[in-house]
């Protein structure tokens, strides 16, 4: 009984000290991007839509009119202007305005959809 006792103690404080000897990973750090043909609206720039844009832009009255909820409406209203508000340009509104910036990796993945002649 007593040597498993110790042998507990013991296991327990090796995985202690293994996990306190790790260092801390860091895990807002931005993930390296490669822009390539298979950013499409359908595989990537909906999911950012949806979670982040559409609780403004949908519906019957969407802010500023623009509606980011088909492909169609999102493709025949984003231009040059959406890089500025994303990247929270000077002069430009924040988008989104709350809830924090778009990551960086999310915003090259719009980015390059847009490169790329807005892909469905």
């Amino acid at each position: 009984m007593n040597k498993l006792i110790i042998a507990t103690t013991v296991l327990i404080a090796g995985l202690v000290s293994c996990n306190l000897s790790k260092k801390s990973v860091d895990t807002t750090a931005e993930v390296e991007f490669t822009c390539d043909d298979k950013i499409t609206y359908t595989s990537t720039v909906k999911g950012i839509f949806d979670a982040r844009c559409t609780g403004c832009h949908s519906g019957s009255k969407p802010a500023y009119g623009i509606d980011l909820t088909t492909y169609e409406s999102a493709s025949s209203v984003v231009d040059k202007r959406l890089t500025c508000v994303i990247g929270w340009e000077d002069n430009c509104n924040k988008m989104p305005p709350s809830g924090g910036q778009l990551s960086a990796v999310e915003r090259q993945q719009i980015q390059c959809w847009i490169d790329n002649g807005k892909k469905l």
